[in-house]
């Protein structure tokens, strides 16, 4: 409508309309909170009532101190005798160490040597012995008579002889001698054979003496 004369300004009718506006707004910001605050109280009473209660059981026994049990005897006291020592790890079951290869094949060639040795000083003394039993051969063919039989032999007498396929006798110098037995240990002589009219002897070297009854 068109202003009229009485009516306040327009300045002053806008600032009472800005008052009157303030006061719905606050109270429609306290309805809202309130509305907030209902809604969540709700909601605990709703999951409150949800959860069942616990037994009473269960309630007592929350309510009785805990007691934890005694430790046992060995593991709080463990005393020990200083005379007695414990013990050592027993090592049965363990495998000894492995040779090395080096030290196998050092061995079989020590053995391998060790072998040879032996049978190169073998070889050696045999052919030491064959030789000098050669070389004692060889003298004894290469020796002559000795003069010294000769002259016991040429002095010696001979009283009888008694013949037998199995044991023939010969009595020389009042002794009896039999096939094989020495007549002169010094000499080295001793009876071959045994005859009706002559007996033989023989030295070490070989070399035969004859002589007659």
């Amino acid at each position: 409508r068109m202003p009229q004369p009485g009516d306040p300004a327009p300045s002053s009718y806008a600032a009472s309309g800005t008052n009157g506006m303030r006061p719905a707004l606050v109270i429609g910001l306290v309805i809202t909170v309130a509305m907030l605050v209902g809604l969540v109280a709700g909601l605990s009473v709703v999951i409150f009532k949800g959860d069942p209660a616990p037994p009473a059981e269960y309630a007592a026994q929350t309510t009785q101190p805990v007691l934890e049990p005694p430790a046992p005897a060995s593991l709080t006291e463990s005393p020990v005798d200083p005379q007695i020592t414990p013990p050592a790890a027993s090592t049965v079951g363990e495998a000894p160490p492995a040779p090395s290869v080096v030290e196998e094949l050092r061995k079989a060639r020590e053995a391998t040597e060790a072998a040879a040795a032996a049978q190169a000083k073998a070889a050696q003394e045999k052919a030491a012995a064959l030789a000098k039993a050669s070389e004692e051969a060889a003298a004894r063919a290469a020796a002559q008579p000795s003069e010294d039989i000769i002259e016991w032999l040429g002095r010696a007498r001979i009283t009888g002889v008694r013949l037998s396929d199995t044991e023939s006798k010969v009595i020389l110098n009042g002794k009896t001698y039999g096939v094989g037995e020495y007549v002169h240990f010094k000499l080295g002589l001793k009876v071959m054979v045994i005859q009706e009219q002559r007996v033989l002897f023989i030295d070490e070297n070989g070399k035969k003496y004859l002589k007659r009854l």
